[in-house]
């Protein structure tokens, strides 16, 4: 049974949610390192984790990690 607000997403589903003009590749690869699962070869990013940005609500330093994440993969962070 599945929890409301307890879904894990795809890097791209991620990406769609926030919006792909606001949130590159890069970040939402980044984000999902620092901050989502892997299940398999899937990288997986908890809902919870997409709406705490939208919101406003990551720590600092999580913010920090995936940036510095973010700019290991090539991307402008």
């Amino acid at each position: 049974m599945e929890r409301k607000g307890s879904r894990l997403l795809t890097v791209e589903e991620a990406r769609m949610v926030v919006g792909p003009d606001r949130f590159s590749r890069h970040l939402a690869y980044a984000l999902g390192r620092v901050a989502g699962v892997r299940m398999g070869k899937r990288l997986l990013i908890p809902s919870k984790v997409v709406e705490a940005l939208l919101e406003g609500r990551l720590p600092p330093e999580v913010l920090e990690a995936v940036h510095r994440e973010a700019r290991k993969l090539g991307g402008k962070a």
